[in-house]
């Protein structure tokens, strides 16, 4: 769960977020003996968090949050191998419970094989270890991000930053919606979206009306970039056209669905969201 501002809190709070993020990243790591692809999962969900949180500060110092970026980065990059192996065998096996055409079942089933296989050569202590260290540099980084005098301010650039950027992907996924594009909307999806819940007591009306959209538009691209993988994957196998025919035709319905709620959260003009989100903050903060 995405840590929120207190009611007690000022904006400034935003660094005790990111902090608590790191905390729970940990608390999942630790776990890593008893639920090794559970722990994995949540700690990589706070990984992402505290970064998308962290940029909300660029503006206070941008050397010092550049620093707490990299950390995140590296941090969540040691677990993506563990973390992708894991969903890889969990997607490639629900495609073959719900598959119904004869031809494309062996590529599938081949490729559920090869993604168990991956995922239990993946070493996820080495990976927790280096994620854990990754997550003290981020900590040692933080320690060196000033509390800005003029926090609303710097927040409200720091979210209107991520809508514009995420609006520029939207721009070129349009263009060409291909996996690549989608994934780079997806993770500025994703900041817009933890940022928003973490400041969901300082939300303005243009940030509330697209939560809902930013949710599902979310789910549509995981799904979108979990697929286009697979079908990657598929790629390398034999006789497997059948197969990637029935992925990449799912792939092209989520694409559309994606696209189209992605236009309801991000179609408007970045400037007229950054003028709202510095009223709605400043009257916040």
């Amino acid at each position: 769960m995405t840590e929120k501002l207190r009611n007690d809190d000022d904006l400034a709070g935003v660094t005790r977020l990111v902090r608590l993020e790191i905390a729970n990243a940990r608390r999942a790591l630790d776990g890593m003996g008893e639920d090794p692809l559970l722990a994995v999962h949540e700690a990589r969900k706070s990984i992402k968090r505290a970064r998308s949180i962290a940029r909300l500060l660029r503006e206070s110092d941008r050397e010092v949050a550049s620093l707490v970026n990299a950390a995140a980065r590296r941090a969540g990059h040691v677990l993506a191998g563990a973390r992708d192996a894991d969903s890889l065998e969990q997607l490639a096996r629900a495609m073959l419970r719900d598959c119904d055409d004869d031809a494309a079942r062996p590529a599938l089933s081949e490729l559920a094989a090869q993604a168990r296989a991956d995922r239990e050569r993946v070493d996820r202590e080495t990976a927790a270890r280096q994620a854990a260290r990754a997550l003290d540099e981020m900590d040692r980084a933080l320690a060196g991000l000033p509390t800005p005098d003029d926090a609303p301010d710097v927040v409200a650039r720091g979210m209107a930053r991520t809508y514009r950027r995420a609006a520029k992907r939207l721009d070129k996924a349009q263009s060409v919606p291909d996996g690549e594009r989608l994934h780079e909307l997806r993770k500025r999806t994703q900041d817009w979206r933890y940022q928003a819940i973490a400041l969901k007591r300082a939300w303005p009306d243009e940030v509330e009306r697209r939560k809902s959209q930013t949710d599902a538009l979310d789910d549509l691209l995981g799904l979108h970039h979990d697929l286009s993988r697979l079908a990657r994957r598929l790629d390398d196998l034999a006789d497997a056209d059948a197969a990637i025919e029935r992925v990449e035709a799912r792939c092209e319905v989520l694409a559309a669905q994606a696209l189209e709620r992605a236009e309801a959260v991000f179609g408007d003009r970045p400037k007229t969201v950054k003028k709202a989100l510095k009223a709605g903050f400043q009257d916040a903060g």
